[in-house]
Order: structure tokens, then sequence, then C-alpha cells
């Protein structure tokens, strides 16, 4: 993107602050669709550009919160950027979404589909999971389902058994790490097949 320091609007030369650019997670590519970007406790919203940056002018000098609302595919997120900390010239921001359940994935991916829940069948919320080694992380929602995406799987990461090829982790089986505030942390080993949906139910006994 070339610089976009300044922005004529209609008489008046506004000077801009931010721009945020939103990046797929999974793909690693922009965004298309436009989503809901704002700045917390402020009412002004952005303009997009035809980019796809969303653009802020005139904020005030200091720390401020850029808020994301993911939409039907992707997870809300919240990023608190420093203005001083920015080239001036231009202050481009990128912020990766993470995609949810609903995200549309080819049919070739990796995936673990999961619901954690306590000893009564609940939905455990809020419990951070990630995979043991590689930078996986992901939160269960309110009903205490999560999803896991395996991406960028090189040579190493994966074995053939049996004509079947398995995602491998320091040559062993993904280890599940499991945790929350009100409950002990917990792993699980998990046997995942490349490019395909792995289901899981996790129960806390305890």
């Amino acid at each position: 993107m070339g610089q976009i320091d300044g922005v004529f609007i209609g008489t008046s030369t506004k000077k801009l602050s931010l721009a945020v650019y939103l990046i797929d997670d999974y793909t690693e590519r922009g965004i298309a669709g436009n989503l809901d970007v704002s700045i917390k406790g402020r009412s002004a919203m952005p303009i997009r550009n035809p980019s796809g940056y969303y653009l802020f002018f005139d904020l005030p000098v200091g720390s401020h919160t850029v808020q994301v609302k993911g939409g039907e595919y992707f997870f809300d997120q919240e990023e608190v950027v420093r203005l001083v900390d920015l080239d001036e010239l231009n202050p481009v921001v990128n912020i990766y979404l993470k995609p949810a359940s609903s995200y549309p994935f080819p049919s070739t991916s990796t995936l673990i589909r999961g619901h954690l829940e306590d000893s009564m069948g609940r939905g455990i919320p809020e419990a951070v999971l990630r995979i043991k080694g590689r930078d996986t992380r992901t939160m269960t929602t309110h009903k205490g389902e999560f999803l896991i995406y395996f991406k960028g799987l090189r040579k190493g990461d994966v074995t053939t058994r049996d004509g079947v090829r398995f995602v491998k982790i320091n040559e062993k089986n993904p280890v599940l790490e499991i945790k929350h505030p009100d409950y002990k942390e917990k792993t699980k080993t998990v046997e995942v097949r490349e490019g395909t949906v792995t289901s899981l139910s996790i129960t806390y006994d305890d």
C-alpha cells in the first residue's frame, strides 16, 4: 500500500491516524467482506477504502482499543494500538481474525471440531485450548464448542500409516492442552487425519 498520511475530504484535509487491515488467519489473505470496525469509547466510524483498509482520522494521541466484530465467519477481536508506535506517514495495523465454527473451510481442510463439557453435560465457555508445540490456540464458545484448524503442514508434520495420512507433532500425535480458571489444567492426545474433520468430545469429571 502506498502512503496514506493525508486524505482530502470535501473542502478540508484530515490527518490519517490509523489504517486497520483485516487478515483471515487461515488463508493469510485480506478479508474482502465489510466487517464492523470501531474504536472503543468513540462514536466516529472509519472510512473503508477500495483496498479494504479501515481509515480513522484525527484521533487524539495515546492508546486506542480497536474492536472488530467478526460477523458470521470470524471471532470478535480487540487490539490495543499506541499511535506513537506507528509510522506517521503509513500508520497501518494488521489484525488477524480467527475463523469461527461457521467459516466455510475447504473440504480438504484438517480440522478438530469439539465440545468441552462438565460432568453434568453443560458446555464450558471461555476455556483456552492449544496444540502443544504449535502456534494453534482457540477458545470455547458460550456453548462449550471449539474449533482448531491446522495450516501450513509440512512434510515432517504428516506421517502415513496403512495408506492414511496423520498429523504428527514432533513425531507424536497432537496433544491438546486445555486451561480454564475454574478447572484443573487438562491434556488430551488426539489422532488427527490430514484433510478431514476430527470430532472430539471432552468431559471434565472433577
